[in-house]
């Protein structure tokens, strides 16, 4: 009965044992499982930043398209605003050189 006893006590230590090497394996697993959690969390935070930062970048690229398109336009209108000026110098300045030569003596 004593033996029986001993080796009753003798398996319920190696038991407790096994609990508590279970119990530290779980208590390791669900600490990696936290950090793994926290890396992933962290993770998705800078996908959602680089995410809103390239959204931000096509919004000001659009916006720089945009005034480079208003910019040609007024290049575009101040060139021929200019041609036209030009033009009308140009024939005025005929205009005065030939009443010039028509009104000089010869």
């Amino acid at each position: 009965m004593q033996a029986a006893c001993e080796k009753a006590d003798s398996r319920a230590t190696q038991l407790s044992k096994q609990v508590s090497n279970f119990e530290s394996q779980l208590a390791e697993a669900q600490e990696n499982i936290q950090e793994e959690t926290r890396q992933k969390l962290a993770a998705l935070s800078r996908q959602r930043q680089a995410e809103d930062e390239v959204a931000n970048l096509k919004e000001q690229l659009e916006e720089d398209e945009e005034r480079d398109k208003q910019l040609e336009n007024k290049i575009t209108s101040l060139t021929l605003q200019v041609r036209c000026i030009v033009s009308v110098t140009v024939g005025l300045n005929r205009s005065h050189t030939r009443r010039l030569h028509l009104s000089t003596p010869h």
